[in-house]
Parts: C-alpha cells; sequence; structure tokens
C-alpha cells in the first residue's frame, strides 16, 4: 500500500527528531576514554527521564581477550579451584579497573552459563564508565548476579582510585598520588571476596595504582582468596620487541607508565600478605598472573 503525503511526513519529523537526540547525546560526553568507543545508546523505555539515555561505551581490546581469559584462566582455574574452598557456595568477585563493562557481563554472565552462583562487584574511577557497566547490566538482565558499579578509593590513589573522567589525559590519580583511601568506603569488605581482578590497568596508570592495587587485594580478599592481575610484563628486565616497543610508546605518553617488571609487582603483592602463585602465557604476549592471600 502507498504512503500518503500527511503519514510521510509525519515519519519525517520523527527521524529528524530521533537523529536530533542521538547527536546530543553522542556529543556530550567527549572522548574521554582513548580506548573506548561509544555504541548506540539504549532505547528510551530502558532509561529514566532524570538520566536522560545512558550510552554504552565498547572496548576492542576487551572484546578481544575476554574469551581467553576466561577459558584459559578463569573457567578452567581460577573458580573450580575457588569452589573446592568454598562455604557459601557463590563466588564473590571484585574487579578493580572494570573500564566500560565488557568483562563484568561476559565473565558473569559465562560463569552462570556454567553453573555457578556468582556475585560480582565492578569498581572503576572513572563516572562514565561506571555508568557504561550499569547500562550493560540492565541490558544483559544480570542485576540479580552485578552489583551497580562503585567508584571506591582503596589503598592508595591511582588507577584504583582517580579522578573522574582524566584518565586519557594522562593524569589518574595525579592530583591524589599517595593518599590513603576512604576505610568507609569498603570497610564491610575486608576479608570477603574470593577474587579480586585487574586487568589491563598495570602499565597505563602510575606506579601508585599497582601499589593501590595490593593494599586493595590484601585487605579485601578471604585467606586463600586469589587476585587476577592481566597484562603485559617483563621477567628479568626485557621482553619480546613487540612489548618493549609498546614500553617506550607508553613512556612517550607518560613517564609514569609502562610495561612493569613482574618481580618488581610480586615483590608489592608480598608486602600486602599476597603469595605469587603462578602466571599463564596468554594471547598476544600477555600474561595472566595469580597471587593467593596467605
Amino acid at each position: 500500500a502507498r504512503w500518503r503525503r500527511g503519514d510521510a511526513i509525519q515519519m519525517a519529523k520523527l527521524l529528524s527528531s530521533f537523529f536530533i537526540v542521538q547527536a546530543t547525546t553522542t556529543s556530550s560526553a567527549a572522548a574521554f576514554l582513548p580506548k573506548f568507543r561509544r555504541l548506540t545508546p539504549l532505547p528510551f523505555n530502558r532509561m529514566s527521564s532524570s538520566s536522560q539515555i545512558a550510552a554504552i561505551l565498547e572496548s576492542p581490546s576487551a572484546e578481544r581477550n575476554k574469551g581467553p581469559i576466561y577459558d584459559m584462566v578463569l573457567g578452567s582455574k581460577v573458580f573450580p579451584t575457588l569452589m573446592e574452598n568454598n562455604d557459601n557456595n557463590k563466588i564473590r568477585v571484585l574487579e578493580l579497573a572494570a573500564g566500560c563493562g565488557v568483562h563484568s557481563t561476559y565473565f558473569a554472565s559465562t560463569a552462570l552459563a556454567d553453573g555457578m552462583s556468582i556475585e560480582w562487584h565492578p569498581s572503576d574511577p572513572d563516572l562514565e564508565a561506571r555508568l557504561s557497566i550499569d547500562a550493560r547490566v540492565e541490558r544483559d538482565n544480570l542485576a540479580n548476579s552485578i552489583r551497580p558499579a562503585n567508584g571506591w578509593i582503596l589503598g592508595k590513589a591511582g588507577g584504583t582510585a582517580c579522578n573522574d573522567g582524566h584518565r586519557d589525559k594522562g593524569d589518574a590519580g595525579a592530583n591524589n598520588s599517595g593518599v590513603g583511601g576512604i576505610e568507609a568506603d569498603y570497610s564491610q569488605y575486608h576479608n570477603y571476596f574470593d577474587l579480586v581482578t585487574c586487568i589491563n590497568m598495570i602499565h597505563i596508570a602510575p606506579w601508585e595504582a599497582t601499589i593501590g592495587l595490593m593494599e586493595c587485594a590484601g585487605k579485601t580478599l578471604r585467606k586463600g582468596g586469589i587476585l587476577l592481575c592481566y597484562g603485559p610484563y617483563k621477567i628479568g628486565g626485557t621482553a619480546v620487541d613487540s612489548n618493549l616497543n609498546f614500553d617506550r610508546s607508553l613512556k612517550s605518553r607518560d613517564s609514569r607508565w609502562g610495561v612493569r617488571n613482574l618481580e618488581d609487582v610480586i615483590e608489592v603483592a608480598k608486602k600486602e600478605g599476597l603469595t605469587f602463585d603462578s602466571y599463564i602465557e596468554m594471547p598476544a604476549n600477555n600474561l595472566s598472573v595469580l597471587f593467593r592471600k596467605d
């Protein structure tokens, strides 16, 4: 059937209105995280009028590594180990530097599909990243397993407690470097978590961030709990050429960044009661490094 002229005019008005809203929403938060790209906003009927449209962010690197991390580390080694000695019959996870939520929703939903009970706590210092996490959780109907994203200041400032929205400028935590965290924010979670994860943060944050990470894991992990750190590392001061080139590139952007010596990370962890367990070689010359709380 042919459209009447009035129908065509009405449709044109609707489309015009949509694109105006779309353009306004997309430009309202300039690219604060260069590794993220903005996806289509969630449908209007999923958002409250007060919060406007919550845009989901995307991380291509997280999309690439989520499968290998789950298959080679979490699903095959970490989760089975934790379930062997778990009185709660539930795995409690704190995900530091959670980013836009790709890992949060994928790891939790895959664990649920594998028959596990999960209580996932994503944490990120950046407000827009937290909004993206919560939007993904809502979209995927995972609110029963994934808690609202938090911005706790855990341990010393740095990548685990930086200023909202400034990670793209290379000054994450610069104004708070060395400042202790707010104990009240997380005191009820001391000795609470079975697993703490930190993926692709250590090399793109000041060294204070690694100190803060280990302080946080040392306080919030239960005895026998596991810390997983994923990313590129040097061993014995060296690495494959691609990681050495990456190290130089990072330092050219910010002198406080860089591919860390694994031995230095292990030493910081040891001071917080975390014993190095093992590392697993991953695709793209990354390592999954595992620590256990004594």
